[in-house]
């Protein structure tokens, strides 16, 4: 138990320093923003109607349709992976007795987030939630670091 309790302290230290780690590249001009727009490149409107939704809820930036105006920009992208996997089973002798073939298939919703004027994003989050859900979870992260960055 007590190792247990050990590995568990670890683990959660080793997340806070990330967290504070991802914080720390945050350019100064995010905690002076006002403004945030959200670029959806994904296939779901669900997805920015999620992400509004935690904005709204946060309440640290207005909301607006237009990212050349924002201060900050949220984009949003979905990738897709698939995986197969063979399996051959043979006899003692080496003749094959059995193939098999499985697929598995996923996708992650990512965000990345900008500074207007720069291409390169300060804070990036992906999520495997789908849609609404997708969306919130990537700004509650955002949110959670952004907290750390600057209480």
């Amino acid at each position: 138990m007590k190792r247990a309790f050990t590995i568990l302290a670890a683990g959660w230290f080793a997340l806070i320093a990330a967290g504070a780690a991802q914080s720390s590249s945050f350019p100064p001009a995010v905690f002076t923003a006002r403004t945030i727009a959200i670029v959806n490149d994904t296939t779901s409107s669900a997805v920015s109607d999620g992400a509004t939704s935690a904005l709204r809820a946060w309440g640290q930036f207005k909301v607006i349709d237009d990212p050349d105006s924002a201060d900050l920009t949220l984009r949003f992208d979905k990738s897709k992976e698939h995986q197969g996997q063979d399996t051959h089973k043979s006899d003692s002798n080496g003749n094959p007795t059995d193939y098999g073939y499985s697929m598995t298939f996923g996708s992650a919703i990512h965000m990345k987030a900008y500074v207007k004027g720069s291409e390169t994003p300060f804070y990036t989050t992906k999520t495997d939630d789908s849609k609404a859900k997708a969306g919130m979870s990537c700004v509650e992260d955002f949110r959670n670091v952004y907290r750390i960055a600057h209480p």
